[in-house]
């Protein structure tokens, strides 16, 4: 009862770390610290998770690699809810503060340095606070300027927000008023997606920005976008298999292809494609709005420029002002009142 007792206490300072004072969260900070760098000291996570531990990562395994292991086989027959809730999160954690994460924290570190000083600032004086993904969301910010090591070590969380949009703490504090208009009835897979897909309707300033970075996420890799992905899966294999993931280079072979020849790639991929450049338009439009978030977009703007199908684009956009006017002409027209005949 007493070990019972113990970790229920530990794993409710852990969920409300943000709430408590600061000498004990400190406290709290520095076990975490030390059970993500060993997670043999998590005796929760290894009490919960004991069967999954067993069967998928046996002792054989290197035990700081031990949460990876839970996580890669988070939804394998045989793990618990009991387990799957712990390692969840643990992954809250990991991707709230880097610090949580060794292998990021290691990957990054110069990178965190360089490129988030201003972050690193406002957290010291107490304006951010990093335990809401605040570094994190610094080097997503700067994907395209970070180390190959780092920008490797921020695709894996990446591609896990992907699964499940609650990873992305930023994400969720600034848009859960919009994900409950736009995509109330949609699975935790299926919110980024929902968000991409309706920039145009987010009526939040700080929920544009993060749904902004999105878009620009999945266009630099295509993984990010498991509709494009499946839609192009046999294109990519065929016609770009040495590609790499990153920088956006699968769109580019993708778009450079269909430049070439317009029936080369596959139904399913081209009409894709089409959408996704409405898409990448919409998006960019949002972020010219924004002066933080324009720079973050040139990729963007870039394939839109470089796209064959550009040109519709415009002529989509000028059809579609034609008929405004028309409509509202003739709406006009309609609500004009008739002449009465007047009897003398």
């Amino acid at each position: 009862k007493a070990v019972v007792s113990t970790q229920s206490t530990g794993e409710c300072l852990r969920n409300n770390e943000l709430t408590l004072s600061a000498t004990c969260r400190e406290v709290v900070f520095e076990r975490e610290v030390q059970q993500a760098a060993d997670p043999e000291l998590d005796v929760t996570l290894l009490t919960r998770c004991s069967t999954a531990v067993s069967k998928y990562c046996p002792k054989s395994t290197d035990q700081k690699d031990l949460l990876t292991c839970l996580e890669a086989n988070l939804h394998r027959q045989g793990v618990t809810m009991e387990c799957r809730k712990v390692v969840k999160s643990r992954m809250k954690k990991e991707h709230s503060n880097y610090q949580l994460n060794p292998a990021l924290a290691q990957a990054c570190e110069d990178d965190v340095k360089s490129l988030c000083g201003n972050v690193l600032a406002d957290i010291a004086r107490g304006a951010k606070k990093d335990g809401e993904g605040e570094i994190i969301s610094c080097l997503k910010d700067n994907l395209s300027k970070v180390s190959v090591l780092c920008e490797d070590q921020i695709t894996v969380l990446l591609e896990q927000e992907v699964e499940d949009y609650q990873l992305d703490p930023l994400l969720v504090k600034r848009c859960k008023g919009d994900i409950g208009a736009i995509c109330p009835d949609k699975r935790e897979d299926e919110v980024e997606g929902c968000l991409r897909d309706h920039i145009s309707d987010i009526k939040s300033v700080d929920c544009s920005k993060q749904v902004i970075r999105l878009v620009v996420e999945a266009h630099g890799d295509v993984h990010l976008d498991p509709i494009l992905m499946r839609a192009c899966q046999e294109d990519i294999a065929y016609i770009c298999p040495r590609r790499d993931h990153g920088k956006g280079r699968v769109i580019e072979c993708l778009q450079a292809t269909a430049k070439r020849d317009s029936n080369a790639l596959s139904q399913s991929c081209g009409s894709m494609l089409k959408s996704r450049l409405d898409m990448w338009a919409a998006a960019f439009q949002r972020a010219k709005e924004y002066d933080s978030a324009l720079e973050m977009a040139d990729d963007l703007y870039r394939s839109i420029e470089s796209s064959k199908y550009k040109h519709e684009l415009l002529a989509y956009f000028l059809l579609s002002l034609v008929i405004i006017v028309i409509l509202s002409f003739c709406g006009g027209r309609w609500s004009k009142p008739k002449p009465v005949n007047k009897l003398y």
